[in-house]
């Protein structure tokens, strides 16, 4: 995950409404939509993000009492820790599962620069 595109999650509201939505509960697009005030097109895309870099993923997929299929998402971080320190500001996650960046401190000043 490149820093920019870390910094730039982090500070997403809809990326925040989402993660929240789906902490502890698999909630459909529709659903976190819905209930989180955020435009479903917008919805569909912040999580196409959040899944790229590695926040969220498809918990299960089911079927409509209509037949149509649907996924549920669930946020993978479990915890976010941000730093600023000597003028540089660092973030460290913590999430479930096995993630490269997991437990990483990362600076995230790279995205300033460019």
């Amino acid at each position: 995950m490149r820093e920019k595109d870390v910094s730039r999650l982090l500070t997403d509201e809809y990326a925040e409404r989402i993660l929240v939505a789906t902490q502890t509960v698999s909630r459909s697009v529709q659903e976190i939509s819905d209930k989180y005030d955020i435009p479903i097109a917008a919805c569909y895309r912040k999580i196409h993000e959040l899944e790229q870099a590695g926040f969220l993923n498809v918990a299960e997929i089911v079927t409509t009492p209509k037949g149509k299929t649907m996924k549920l998402y669930r946020s993978l971080l479990k915890s976010a820790q941000l730093v600023y320190q000597d003028g540089i500001f660092k973030v460290k996650f913590e999430f479930d599962g096995e993630k490269d960046i997991s437990g990483k401190w990362i600076e995230l000043n790279a995205a300033l620069d460019t």
